[in-house]
């Protein structure tokens, strides 16, 4: 006679094992402590959960044990995977306002006055859900402003605080930008 509860129990354990991590979730990455140090191993996307949990990053090591590393509590500053598609990956944590923002950031683009990061935030307004930019401009000295494109963001005004000892020609293209532009803007000048 078969144990149901024990059956049942089994099947929620295997069900949970199999959806933990799947192949496709795990790739050779990096992690990068406080100190600087830079740890290798194998970095858990996280599959589906990764696009809502920006917090934390687990690390599985060569002998196989996985570390979950909290940004919020300060245990990690970001992580990169090896390339995909001929194209590296490398995310910055950035504690921003408001704070349920805050977040990894994938680097756009780096550059001697300017670094850009950015990822896809999703808003559900009822039956509308949108998907769109969201970044973190960075200065020479270490300054950074986070915003969105919305109209009623306020990006120029963020972007011209973290570029203001910029050439006043760059500064009146600026004021020209559309929010689409963003990521070519800085790319152009980002030194």
């Amino acid at each position: 006679m078969i144990n149901i509860r024990l059956l049942c129990c089994s099947l929620t354990l295997l069900m949970a094992t199999a959806a933990s991590a799947s192949p496709n979730d795990l790739v050779p990455g990096y992690i990068i402590k406080p100190n600087g140090d830079t740890l290798w191993g194998t970095i858990n996307l996280g599959g589906f959960k990764r696009a809502t949990n920006s917090e934390y990053v687990t690390l599985i090591d060569s002998t196989g044990v996985a570390v979950k590393y909290k940004a919020k509590d300060g245990e990690v500053l970001g992580y990169g995977i090896k390339p995909l598609l001929e194209r590296r990956m490398d995310f910055l944590y950035f504690s921003v306002k408001p704070a349920v923002e805050s977040g990894f950031f994938q680097r756009y683009t780096t550059g001697t006055r300017y670094t850009l990061y950015y990822r896809m935030m999703s808003a559900n307004m009822g039956t509308v859900e949108s998907t769109s930019p969201y970044y973190v401009l960075v200065n020479a000295k270490g300054a950074y402003a986070y915003f969105g494109t919305c109209t009623i963001c306020g990006w120029k005004k963020k972007m011209r605080e973290i570029m203001k000892e910029d050439d006043p020609a760059v500064l009146a293209e600026l004021e020209e930008l559309r929010g689409k532009d963003i990521p070519e803007f800085v790319l152009r000048h980002k030194g």
